[in-house]
């Protein structure tokens, strides 16, 4: 039985400020991507979890959005809701910082500094959310979040509001139980993390100084999705992909940056087909040339078939 009977569609389009049709592509850092369905953007937590209860209860298909900086969405577009959450608060208490979900990485890098505290310059790196961040375990420079995460609060259809610690996340590399695992849906809230107390001028050079090399050696400036493999244990995706000729190479308007071969480029007009295929080319001759299976870290979603 499909979902989209008319009581479900007369509940979605009850939605206060829900948009149907809504292009998907100007709210991914690729500018790839077809229309939601169904589109909403929403700050307050008991809101979003009262939305999330009636997808659930009504079977209605839904993905959370944060800012679709490691996403490629089908040319076809994304069935059901599409539910973008917007929350930037933050509150500082000693060494723990606690951040809303939509909080930008990169913005929580610079209150940490301000706040004096250390161990959190990586992350200037990373430009998705906070609640991206804790889904993929997210990571820059050798570093992931997991190494300075206390607690996350958060919300689980069907089963209410939560708080888990690290390891009841199953975070690993690029993964987590949220993406992967039995918590596949559920909602971040909020993520503390905990730092030590340093010179905040001496962390913001820190991170001047990553951003210029991060500038210097990836394709920051253009329309792309971070990396798009995960690196195999002991290699680099993009030394693999180099050494496999790949930089350079296109599909469509797609190219893999000559400036870092884990970066795809959209150069303006790509469909994410386009990607996808330029995508199994790259697996393929990896494979052929080092036998090593890369496997992307950007998640596909919406309508593939």
């Amino acid at each position: 039985m499909t979902w989209r009977t008319r009581s479900n569609l007369a509940w979605l389009r009850g939605l206060p400020a829900v948009r149907e049709d809504e292009p998907l592509a100007s709210r991914t850092s690729f500018g790839i991507g077809g229309p939601a369905e169904f589109f909403l953007e929403m700050s307050r937590a008991e809101a979003i979890e009262k939305v999330l209860e009636g997808a659930k209860e009504r079977d209605v298909p839904y993905l959370l959005l944060g800012a679709g900086t490691n996403l490629l969405v089908a040319d076809r577009g994304v069935e059901g809701l599409v539910l973008r959450v917007v929350s930037r608060e933050h509150e500082v208490d000693g060494t723990r910082v606690k951040a809303a979900a939509g909080l930008k990485m990169m913005r929580l890098a610079r209150i940490a500094a301000d706040a004096n505290l250390r161990g959190f310059e990586w992350a200037i790196g990373v430009p998705g959310t906070v609640g991206g961040a804790v889904y993929q375990d997210a990571g820059c420079w050798g570093k992931e979040i997991r190494e300075v995460l206390v607690e996350v609060e958060g919300y689980l259809p069907g089963g209410g509001k939560k708080t888990w610690k690290p390891s009841e996340l199953q975070l690993g590399y690029r993964t987590s139980a949220l993406r992967e695992g039995p918590l596949r849906g559920a909602l971040v809230v909020s993520a503390t993390i905990r730092l030590e107390r340093g010179d905040g001028e001496l962390a913001k050079e820190v991170m001047a100084r990553l951003t210029s090399e991060r500038n210097e050696t990836q394709p920051i400036k253009t329309k792309n999705c971070g990396s798009v493999f995960k690196n195999p244990p002991g290699d680099s995706a993009g030394r693999l992909v180099q050494a496999a000729g790949l930089k350079g190479a296109r599909e469509g308007k797609a190219v893999i940056s000559p400036l870092h071969g884990n970066f795809i480029v959209n150069e303006g007009g790509a469909t994410a087909v386009d990607v996808r295929h330029l995508i199994d080319r790259v697996i393929a001759e990896v494979k052929r040339r080092s036998g090593i299976v890369l496997e992307p870290e950007v998640e596909m979603v919406g309508r593939w078939k």
